[in-house]
C-alpha cells in the first residue's frame, strides 16, 4: 500500500507547474511527476487532465505529453480570473490603480442596472481604473453586497472584497462580452473620445452553493500586445 497522500490538486497543480516549461519536447513522465511532487500517480494524472483542459498540455495515448510553446505569448487569459494589477506585472508592463470612487449604496429599480441583485440590497460600489506603463488600460465598476460591518480597503481585488463584506468564497464567474462605444463620463475617466469603440465585459461572481459575491462590468481600451484577451480552446476531431 503507497504512504503517498493524495495532495489538493490545486497545489499538485502549483508544483506540476513550476516543472512545465513551454522550450521543452516534453513533459516528465507521470512516475516521474509522481516521484518529482510526492503525489500518487492517480493524482498526478487527475492532475495532468485539468492542465490538459487549461491548455497547458497535449496528452496522446500511449505518447508523450506534449507542452503548449504559444502559452507564455497569447496573453490575459479571459478563462482565468486574476487581478488587472498582476496580469498586467506578469507580461512585464507596469500597473497603476487608480481608485475613482467607493461607496456605499443601497440598490434602488431603474436606472443603468446590469445586476440581478434584490432591490434593496446594500452594498460596496467601486469604480477603479487600471493604467498600463502610465496609459489608460481599464475601468471597472463593482457591487459587492454588504452582509458584514467590515472595514474594506476598495484597492483590493474584488474577489477579496467579497469574501470580506459577504462570506463567499467566489468559485465561478460568468462572463458576457459586447462590443460597445464608450458613453461620456466612462470616456471622460479613460481620457479617451466619446464614442470610442471598446470591448464591455460584464461579470458574475458566485459560490459553490450559489450566493452571489459580486458583479462587475468593466471596460477596456486597445491593450498591449502582452495583455490581448485570448482564451485556449481544446480542439475534439
Amino acid at each position: 500500500m503507497s504512504d503517498k497522500r493524495a495532495p489538493d490538486q490545486d497545489a499538485l497543480i502549483d508544483r506540476i507547474l513550476q516543472l512545465w516549461r513551454a522550450d521543452a519536447e516534453t513533459l516528465p513522465s507521470e512516475p516521474r511527476l509522481a516521484e518529482l511532487t510526492g503525489a500518487s500517480r492517480n493524482s498526478v494524472r487527475e492532475a495532468l487532465i485539468r492542465l490538459e483542459e487549461r491548455g497547458y498540455v497535449h496528452r496522446t495515448q500511449g505518447a508523450r505529453t506534449s507542452p503548449n510553446r504559444r502559452l507564455p505569448g497569447v496573453g490575459r487569459r479571459i478563462d482565468e480570473q486574476f487581478d488587472h494589477s498582476l496580469s498586467i506585472r506578469a507580461a512585464g508592463y507596469e500597473p497603476t490603480l487608480d481608485v475613482v470612487a467607493a461607496d456605499h449604496v443601497t440598490l434602488r429599480p431603474g436606472g443603468d442596472r446590469y445586476d440581478d441583485l434584490p432591490d434593496g440590497t446594500a452594498v460596496l460600489r467601486t469604480r477603479k481604473m487600471w493604467r498600463v506603463d502610465g496609459a489608460p488600460y481599464a475601468l471597472a465598476e463593482d457591487l459587492v453586497p454588504l452582509a458584514r460591518d467590515v472595514e474594506l480597503d476598495p484597492r483590493r481585488p474584488v474577489f477579496d472584497l467579497a469574501e470580506a463584506a459577504n462570506g463567499i468564497r467566489v468559485a465561478w464567474e460568468t462572463m458576457w462580452i459586447d462590443a460597445i462605444v464608450l458613453d461620456a463620463e466612462r470616456a471622460g475617466i479613460l481620457d479617451a473620445e466619446t464614442g470610442t469603440p471598446v470591448i464591455e465585459m460584464t461579470y458574475c461572481g458566485y459560490g459553490a452553493d450559489d450566493r452571489i459575491g459580486y458583479w462587475s462590468r468593466e471596460v477596456q481600451l486597445a491593450a498591449p500586445a502582452g495583455l490581448r484577451n485570448a482564451l485556449i480552446r481544446r480542439v475534439r476531431s
